[in-house]
Parts: C-alpha cells; structure tokens; sequence
C-alpha cells in the first residue's frame, strides 16, 4: 500500500514524534510510505509567519495565546503537488498546523485519496483553540473566546470565524477521523462541528525498543514536559502533592523541558533537579533510572511520557481524565487519581513507590498496548476499510 503521511514537523512535539514513529512502522510491514513534512526544526517560512501575524491582528494583539491558537489559513507551497506526484492510496494527516497545510489544500488533497486526520488535540473541532481549558462554547458555536484579547473578543470574533470556516470546510471534504484517546473521541462527538462524524479511537505508536529498563534509584520521580511553565501541565498541582508526601519515603524529583518561569519549584520541600530540555536519549536514560513518571496535567490527550515510562519500568501517576485513561489500568499498571485532587496525586505517588508492579511488567503492559506492531496493524485495518469503501 503507497501511504502520504503529512506533518508540521516529525522531530518537534509530541505529535510529530509519534507520527514520525507510525510512518517507520507501516514502512517495515513492508508499506511504500512518503513522509512530507517540514523536517526537523520549525522554520521561520512565509506561510508560518503569515499565520502568526494574521492571528495577531485578529485576536488584539493579545501574545500570551499566539502559540494556542491555529487558523490554517496559510499552507506551503509545493504540498499538494508532492502528494500528486506519490499517487498514494491513502492519506494520513497529522498535526498539520502553523503555517504547513491551510484547510483549502487539506480539501484537495482528500480529493486525491481516502483521507485520514489523527487529532492529536482539540483544534479540529474547536473555532481556533488546540485545547479549549475548560470552555464548552465549541459544543454549540465558538465565539466570545477567552483566547481572543478584550478589545476585539465578541460573539463573531477570531474563533467564530474559525468555526464557521470548519463547518463549511467539513461539509465539502471528504475525511475520516482518528481521535488518539477515548477523551479525543469524546468531546469530538459533543462537538457541534464533528458530532455527527465518525472517529476511530487509535492509539499512537511508540518506539517501545528504544526505551529500557535500568538500575532503579529508590525515590526517583521524573515529571516532563516540552514547556514545563504551560498551565496546561499542572505544574503547581506537582508541587503541591509531592509536598504532602511523608519525608521517609527519601523522594528526589527530576523536571526537564523547556521553561520560562518555574519559580513555583521554590516552593518544593525535597530535593530536584531542573535539567532543562532532554535530547532522546537523554530522556531514555532518566527513565529508565526513575521509580515513577507523574504527570499532572489538566488536559491531554494522550500522555506520551507516561508511556515512555511505563516502557522503561517507571509506574506511570497521573489524574483519572483525558488520554491518560487509555494508557493506565488503575492499580495495574499505575495509579489514576482524582481529577485535580493533590491528595489523591499524593497517594498515587506512594502507592507507586512502595506496592506497584514490577518494572518488567510494566514493560509488557507498554509492548502489548502500544508497540509499533500492535498499532500499525489498526492502522492497516482502517485504511483498508477506507480504501475499499472508496472504491465500492
């Protein structure tokens, strides 16, 4: 099967990473697969930039959102021609947005083969939001935005216009939809813009074999991030749970991601260590040192560290909503807590230190749920269906 797969980008984000991770997969099951994508570091290319600017326009000025936001109104040039010239049977979309495809060429495009887009995140049906925090306004119509500036914010604004651009969009283009998560399935359906559609919960693909189990150091807890100052990753509720953890269980904490201001870590009464950004193998190595991988993140869709740790023998804690349902059986294979309950986190965390499974059946859990074999055959399965549906 000849399959074009399109992303942003396949080394930055956890999105890309994992996308860049299927692609190999279909490719050793014997696949011809074309990966197009901006390769590697985001550059700073005309249709990236004119997308930033024409939200900066629209949205007030207002920069502290400009990077949660997408409108796909600007796509490269030369995308559509490349997936012309690959003549694939199916096509996969992954995170497709600043500046790489605007919705005109994702239209034509499906026009070429079944389509499929993976939604990684909420955008595809919010008006502009890549997760909504809270707001339920994309359940009817989006507009009055908390992420559109004051000045310009109202019932037809930034995120209305998106949403009504969608509606029509949808009506024209011919796609499938794969959600990552239950969650992602979940709130597409309660969507006024993907209710009525159908979505196929797949989970992402993970290089399982690259990460490996290594000398455990008692206590070591490992939280991560690509921004660790993102509200979104709960950073705060952190602190607050590991503060309520007894002093016996000897806990050292290691935070690494970018940041702009951490300075909530002041707070933390044990020992950390805040390394900055990882490279992979970096990252490989931590967790495979760590006892525990804690996230504490109020939305995600999926959880990718959590993942990468259960594969490196680390006992996965996280809240009980969101991707992170899909990953962890409660008290078998990590800890659920309470949504945004710091006690509960807490307990989750001593749980993980002292009666968890072992490392190698974490492992197992991480292989047989989400190694590349396991996902990729899905994948197979579903293009399948679409494509002899195409052709019936």
């Amino acid at each position: 099967m000849k399959i074009a797969i399109l992303s942003t980008s396949d080394t930055i984000g956890g999105a890309a990473i994992v996308t860049a991770s299927l692609a190999d997969a279909l490719s050793q099951r014997g696949h011809e697969v074309e990966f197009i994508t901006l390769r590697g570091k985001r550059e700073r290319k005309p249709s990236f930039l004119a997308e930033r600017l024409g939200i900066l326009l629209r949205n007030g000025f207002r920069r502290d959102s400009l990077f949660k936001v997408s409108i796909a109104d600007f796509g490269e040039r030369g995308v559509l021609r490349q997936v012309r010239n690959f003549l694939p049977d199916v096509i996969l979309l992954g995170w497709i947005n600043q500046g790489f495809l605007s919705l005109k060429q994702i239209e034509r495009i499906s026009e070429i083969a079944p389509t499929f887009w993976v939604m990684h995140d909420m955008w595809n049906f919010t008006g502009i939001c890549h997760y909504s925090f809270g707001c339920q306004r994309f359940t009817g119509h989006c507009g009055d935005c908390p992420m559109v500036g004051q000045s310009v914010r109202g019932e037809h604004d930034l995120s209305y216009i998106g949403w009504c651009r969608k509606r029509k969009f949808y009506r024209r283009a011919s796609l499938r939809f794969v959600g990552v998560s239950s969650w992602v399935k979940e709130n597409a359906g309660r969507s006024s813009l993907l209710g009525e559609k159908e979505v196929t919960v797949i989970p992402n693909v993970y290089p399982i074999n690259e990460f490996y189990i290594g000398k455990k150091e008692p206590g070591l807890i490992a939280w991560g991030a690509e921004r660790l100052d993102n509200p979104i990753k709960g950073l705060n509720l952190a602190v607050e749970a590991l503060n309520r953890l007894p002093g016996e269980l000897g806990v050292k904490v290691v935070f690494f991601g970018g940041y702009k201001d951490v300075s909530v870590l002041k707070g933390l009464k044990m020992p950390y260590e805040l390394v900055g950004p990882l490279d992979s193998p970096q990252v490989r190595e931590l967790l495979s040192r760590a006892q525990v991988v804690l996230s504490t993140a109020l939305y995600e869709t999926f959880g990718n560290t959590l993942i990468e740790g259960q594969a490196s023998g680390a006992v996965p804690v996280s809240f009980n909503r969101g991707g992170q349902v899909d990953i962890i059986d409660h008290l078998q294979s990590g800890y659920l807590a309470e949504f945004g309950d710091v006690e509960s986190i807490a307990r989750g965390i001593e749980w993980a230190l002292t009666s968890a499974p072992s490392p190698e059946q974490l492992r197992r859990t991480a292989i047989d749920k989400f190694g590349a074999e396991a996902i990729a055959a899905k994948y197979e399965d579903l293009f399948l269906s679409g494509f002899n549906k195409k052709n019936s």
